[in-house]
């Protein structure tokens, strides 16, 4: 008797679709980044409009922009906390492209889950406090 067993790592096309948006998603965001700078009257960031005080994300634009120019060392003083969530976004977008791509789920130990970006925002929030210190 022939028993047919469905392949759990197979994504559906609903799956595929979904990881090649988010994938082609941000990086156009990123390029976009330019583009909101231009934009010289607009305020971005509500939260330091209100309190005066920058939030853990200002300064990210700024950020995109330079890391869109190549300019590292811009990107790292407008935001440094947003550099290793940015990684933790490559790899995942990376993971995303590949599942896409060949239908399959990647299976540990190569599957970036929850914990790289727990990481990466407790060092944004942290690398934050600092920042409001003056330390940076």
């Amino acid at each position: 008797m022939l028993r047919l067993v469905r392949d759990s790592q197979a994504l559906g096309n609903p799956e595929r679709q979904w990881r090649a948006a988010v994938t082609l998603g941000w990086p156009l965001a990123l390029v976009g980044a330019p583009v909101l700078l231009s934009f010289n009257t607009m305020t971005l960031c509500a939260f330091r409009q209100l309190s005066g005080q920058p939030c853990p994300l200002c300064g990210g634009t700024h950020a995109c922009a330079a890391l869109v120019e190549g300019n590292f060392l811009a990107a790292w003083q407008a935001n440094p906390g947003l550099m290793p969530l940015l990684a933790v976004a490559l790899a995942h977008s990376v993971q995303l492209a590949y599942e896409a791509w060949t239908g399959r789920r990647v299976t540990r130990p190569w599957r970036i889950g929850l914990r790289p970006w727990v990481g990466a925002g407790v060092l944004l929030l942290v690398l934050w406090i600092i920042r409001l210190g003056g330390w940076i």
